[in-house]
């Protein structure tokens, strides 16, 4: 079974990268065309050739450059086939590269996001560029900010045109020398030393690119220069820590109503299931993460877990235990389907229970802290010793609570005449598994950006459903498994006063009312609200300047503010499925001093973990300048974008507001 099981996961994982890494789009466009129509043999002309990459996307200089080590990135090469019927005039020219400091290969690199490359050619004899048989071929190979696919050909006809080139134009271009393929083709260009080239804007003085170290990456050195023991404990303590954050909280009930109902069938087996479990968190938490991480880049995992059919499975899983708590697996859906569902929950192999240590460890990478953010970092840059030792003690500890949790339900079976009220019991937690599976139906939602879930629809699930449980635990109504219930007790009334006020406080909600630790596991207030109808701000206040109760959504319009007002701009990068940073914002943003020092503060809030475009750049802002994939990360900048100080999820108000008021220069 555990064979299966590993075979499974690493399938799961292969379809997983699949789907969010496909090839099918080459992410680049090529084009090529001539500076005349045809010409006449002895004329001399100009081939341009003009690539361009899809946003996020470079592909390396044309210099070979090589580390210490002897590896370096693979350099771009041209030709040109049909050699019979031109010969190169000497040289060639293209657009500078701009150059940036890469953490794998720990050396400045030459990159292009879109260029154009100048070829000065004699013809051999008379050539007609309308026949399309004469080709320009640019070999590279191109990366993003998680991966680089193999080296490929991308092939373009060189169509007739009409343009002119100027020396002056020629001059401000890169000069490259020529060499010649092995099969004699008279073009493959290659620089023939290094270049100046044109540097970015997050380019240091020494050409490596500027990274400003996060609060929690320091912290994580520091205990590395320590010694082992120093970083396992580190890594064990904020385990434990990690434990308060809201993401944790809707796997409680999740994993007392799974060992409930498998109670009932492994008698005896408690213990053993219990281990497992534990074991598949620590196991798949670690594995997955680390693997992910080598292969895809840091943000492979959180891209896993976002992902909308992710979630959808796991909503799925959810409503599936659900029903099998309600004992309603005679309802009309397909019988093989019905059959695999049926032994994969009831089933007393170990299985299900791997499953579901796998499960967990998917919900709980969707809000990732910073200390799983910055391992996943070094895995990507090459690191593997204090990240897998790391995670390990991490996973360890943040397992711990969910072996006792798993371990509870078979002493429960233990008590007297359990039947009757043991129903009652898996029937209320199939209700809460109802309630957490919408979260990650929610989660697919904002995946996609349909709107579907927004906050008032969200509550008013829950809504229902603790309506339902109240009407259920006064005897309104019954499933067909249950006892009758003769009268009402003093714990029925309880547990239904308990449900019936929830309903009540969740009514609140739409009214506009805060909801506490359970509003960060709801879709922003924003989304799928007109923007029209957006008032205010969480932490706006009547009478000041509105530049700075607003939040802003684009960076570079937010630091324009930041320096005509003179103020520290404060960046926010956050996600619409992050549960802390709905937490930060519905419970630490509001609180009157934390209100006050936003306020006096431009704000940008940028979203990390949708597909949109300019979301994608929010992201790699976020890992190239600061090596982190923290949400949520809080960044207070001042005029000259240098960084302040930074500062994670956090739970303590005195420690955010000493944080904020580093912010005042």
């Amino acid at each position: 079974m555990i064979r299966k099981f590993i075979l499974s996961s690493f399938i799961i994982l292969f379809l997983f990268g699949a789907t969010l890494h496909s090839n099918e789009d080459k992410h680049i466009s090529v084009n090529a065309e001539s500076s005349s129509e045809s010409v006449k043999a002895g004329e001399e002309f100009y081939i341009k050739i003009i690539f361009n990459l899809d946003d996020y996307w470079y592909t390396y200089g044309f210099v070979q450059i090589q580390s210490p080590e002897g590896i370096g990135p693979t350099p771009t090469e041209i030709s040109i086939r049909q050699k019979d019927n031109f010969e190169v005039i000497n040289k060639a020219f293209v657009t500078k590269p701009k150059v940036k400091y890469d953490e794998g290969f720990l050396m400045d690199i030459e990159v292009y996001e879109k260029g154009e490359i100048f070829i000065p050619v004699r013809a051999k004899t008379d050539i007609n560029f309308s026949s399309g048989n004469i080709e320009a071929v640019l070999y590279l190979q191109l990366c993003d900010t998680v991966r680089c696919l193999p080296g490929e050909e991308f092939v373009a006809a060189i169509t007739p045109g009409s343009f002119v080139v100027s020396e002056s134009e020629l001059s401000d271009l890169l000069e490259l020398s020529i060499s010649y393929s092995e099969a004699g083709y008279p073009v493959a260009v290659y620089a023939s030393n290094s270049v100046t080239a044109e540097t970015e804007s997050t380019v240091s003085d020494n050409g490596k690119q500027t990274v400003q170290k996060t609060e929690s990456t320091e912290l994580m050195d520091k205990k590395k220069e320590e010694g082992i023991f120093s970083f396992l404990w580190f890594s064990m303590l904020m385990g434990a820590v990690s434990l308060l954050t809201p993401c944790v909280f809707p796997m409680i009930p999740i994993t007392v109503s799974f060992f409930t109902k498998r109670a009932e069938k492994t008698k005896g087996k408690g213990l053993r299931d219990s281990l497992v479990y534990s074991l598949g968190i620590i196991s798949t938490f670690t594995a997955i993460g680390i693997l992910v991480a080598a292969v895809f880049g840091p943000t492979g995992i959180s891209n896993l877990a976002t992902n909308g059919w992710v979630n959808l499975g796991i909503a799925s899983v959810f409503v599936i235990f659900a029903l099998n708590l309600f004992g309603a697996f005679e309802i009309q859906l397909p019988t093989g389907l019905m059959n695999k569902l049926n032994s994969k929950s009831q089933g007393d192999g170990i299985g299900s229970v791997l499953i579901m240590g796998l499960v967990f460890s998917l919900t709980s990478f969707t809000c990732t802290v910073p200390f799983v953010g910055s391992s996943l970092i070094s895995v990507s840059s090459g690191e593997w010793f204090y990240p897998i030792l790391g995670m390990l003690g991490f996973s360890t500890v943040f397992a711990l609570p969910f072996f006792l949790l798993a371990l509870f339900p078979s002493f429960m079976t233990a008590l007297p005449k359990a039947g009757g009220w043991m129903n009652n019991v898996k029937v209320v937690m199939g209700f809460i598994e109802i309630a957490a599976a919408i979260k990650f139906f929610s989660n697919a939602d904002l995946y996609w950006a349909f709107e579907i879930i927004t906050r008032d629809l969200f509550i008013s699930i829950w809504i229902a459903v603790t309506t339902l449980v109240t009407l259920y635990v006064v005897g309104i109504f019954r499933l067909p498994h249950d006892s009758p219930v003769n009268g009402v007790n003093a714990t029925r009334i309880i547990v239904a006063l308990i449900f019936a006020s929830m309903s009540v406080w969740f009514f609140t909600g739409l009214l506009g009312k805060p909801l506490g630790e359970l509003d960060a596991f709801m879709p922003p207030k924003e989304y799928g609200v007109p923007a029209a109808a957006i008032v205010g701000t969480a932490v706006g206040g009547a009478g000041q300047n509105s530049e700075l109760t607003t939040w802003y959504k684009d960076y570079d319009s937010a630091l324009e503010v930041a320096k005509k007002l003179n103020k520290p701009l404060f960046v926010d990068f956050t996600g619409w499925q992050c549960t802390n940073c709905r937490w930060m914002e519905m419970n630490m943003f509001t609180r009157a001093e934390v209100s006050t020092l936003l306020n006096s503060m431009v704000k940008v809030k940028l979203y990390t973990d949708s597909r949109k475009e300019s979301e994608l750049a929010n992201r790699k802002m976020q890992q190239d300048r600061y090596g982190s994939i923290d949400l949520p990360l809080y960044v207070i900048l001042d005029n000259e974008e240098k960084m302040i100080a930074t500062k994670a999820f956090t739970r303590d108000e005195q420690e955010f507001i000493d944080f904020l008021k580093k912010g005042d220069f």
